[in-house]
């Protein structure tokens, strides 16, 4: 929730925004009208990558402010096309046939999707996924933050079924729904949820003796989910070390990330290939022979430039996976730059 007593309008929200063209006293303008509840260009210009939330140095929330704006003036989707939209994700049936276990993850839609990405020993553990479990961050993008919040307490309660103390979230904007916006919004979650990056390096802890460190430079995608849960970034540099890959020091990483863009053409609001070229091109240049995506739809979205500019792009768990040995790495002799 957005905190105005926290809010001292420095401006750093909108200015180190890397969708939003203004300066900070255009910054701070904007906050001020949008504290009042006005509209503005940040509502139409801002692409929901949650990174003013990250920067705020006073931790004042301020995409949610704009979250509730976008809602309110119809930003990007009216109110008739979002319930349109809520009715094709809404769960009405009886909920049967879940499991019950200490630990769980939850694939959320993409066992159905992706399903090759959740394959093999690392990913041996029961497991829901579904509409039931859909963790409804999408309309967050969409400018429809209450169906995000309505919806929160269901996919807590559902997962709470299976006797869980611990819950593994595939993705990553079904974390952060768990750990970071379901607590703001007073829901009680009664399990520990688990980042995919922590589950994979105890996974690997458990099987160190296996391990044969890939020895590549990679580039992280880092998704906007992110930007909610930073505090457990250091989970995915303890599996890349463990796995043996270097991740390149680049202007579009961590606190300075790049989202993959391609949310851009969701809300209708421009081409996202410009960035997208500029993202792969930074990876290249600081010496990345792939880009790992913690995100499918990352992998998705970058897929067609990062193939353009021969830069191969890898799923975080397929890290792991490759490390002990369950797939083989992948051929970088073709790769913008090729292995040593």
């Amino acid at each position: 929730m957005f905190k105005p007593d926290q809010c001292d309008l420095c401006g750093d929200c909108l200015t180190k925004c890397p969708w939003l063209q203004a300066d900070q006293e255009q910054a701070v303008a904007w906050m001020k009208a949008m504290m009042a509840g006005q509209e503005t260009p940040a509502l139409r210009q801002c692409i929901t990558c949650y990174a003013c939330n990250e920067v705020c140095p006073r931790r004042a929330n301020p995409f949610d402010l704009i979250a509730a704006l976008q809602e309110r003036f119809d930003s990007f989707k009216s109110r008739e096309a979002a319930a349109s939209q809520e009715a094709g994700y809404t769960f009405t049936k009886a909920l049967s046939g879940y499991p019950r276990a200490d630990r769980v993850m939850t694939a959320c839609l993409f066992e159905k999707t992706h399903p090759h990405l959740m394959q093999g020993g690392l990913y041996d553990l029961p497991r829901v996924g579904g509409k039931p479990y859909f963790c409804w961050m999408l309309f967050s993008h969409w400018g429809q933050n209450s169906l995000q919040r309505k919806h929160a307490g269901e996919m807590v309660e559902r997962l709470a079924l299976t006797g869980a103390t611990e819950v593994v979230c595939f993705h990553d904007d079904c974390y952060a729904m768990l750990a970071r916006l379901a607590p703001d919004y007073g829901i009680e979650v009664p399990f520990r949820p688990v980042h995919l990056s922590e589950h994979l390096v105890g996974r690997l802890r458990e099987q160190r003796g296996r391990i044969r460190p890939l020895g590549i430079s990679i580039a992280y995608q880092r998704p906007c989910a992110s930007r909610h849960t930073p505090e457990k970034e250091h989970f995915v540099d303890e599996l890349f070390q463990m796995a043996g890959v270097r991740r390149v020091p680049r202007t579009f990483d961590r606190e300075n990330a790049l989202c993959c863009a391609s949310i851009k053409l969701l809300l209708g609001n421009g081409d996202p290939r410009p960035d997208q070229e500029k993202n792969v091109r930074d990876a290249i240049a600081a010496g990345a022979q792939a880009m790992v995506c913690l995100c499918p739809m990352c992998l998705d979205g970058l897929a067609a430039v990062a193939a353009e500019y021969r830069l191969p792009l890898i799923f975080l768990g397929d890290i792991a996976r490759m490390a002990l040995g369950e797939i083989p790495p992948p051929d970088l002799s073709g790769s913008a730059i090729a292995t040593e």
